[in-house]
């Protein structure tokens, strides 16, 4: 009888970790295809776009008590700076400490914490790289006037998604 609630219990652990990774995979599509249909009117559309439409989209990917984001250190968006519980794991990524593609932490409050890198794809580029068009950049500004988030190169964590759920 042991077994099989062991069993049980792990099988439960296994789901809300796939749910909150599949929140996750929801919120990067979404977001993705978002940009990529605004990057074909312009680049300056696109910043329009995520600063219009991701908070949004995050909100739409969380449910079922998980909710999901997005954070960085190197933050654009100002509410999107990494909560107390990410801090300790995001430098270990960022020093390479850490090879798994994700981690799942046990929160204080009962509820567990995933956090996955973002890696720096040839798009980003456009408005996170080092290269970024005069007009691009002025729209940055106007939204995001303490934007710290340019300079990198395709590869680099840009930031981390991230969920929290309940068991």
């Amino acid at each position: 009888m042991k077994y099989i609630l062991l069993l049980l219990f792990s099988t439960s652990l296994l789901a809300s970790e796939q749910e909150a990774l599949q929140a996750i995979k929801s919120l990067g599509t979404n977001l993705k295809k978002e940009l990529q249909k605004a990057m074909k009117i312009s680049k300056v559309n696109a910043v329009k776009t995520c600063n219009v439409k991701a908070m949004a989209i995050a909100k739409e990917a969380s449910k079922k008590g998980i909710e999901v984001g997005r954070v960085s250190t190197k933050n654009r968006n100002p509410n999107n700076f990494p909560k107390e519980w990410m801090k300790p794991y995001i430098e270990k990524f960022h020093k390479k400490e850490i090879k798994d593609p994700y981690v799942v932490i046990s929160l204080p409050n009962g509820k567990k914490g995933l956090l996955k890198p973002i890696a720096t794809m040839p798009m980003c580029l456009n408005c996170h790289g080092t290269k970024i068009d005069a007009d691009v950049m002025e729209e940055i500004k106007k939204h995001y006037p303490n934007d710290k988030a340019i300079g990198y190169k395709v590869g680099d964590i840009r930031g981390f998604f991230w969920a929290e759920y309940k068991e």
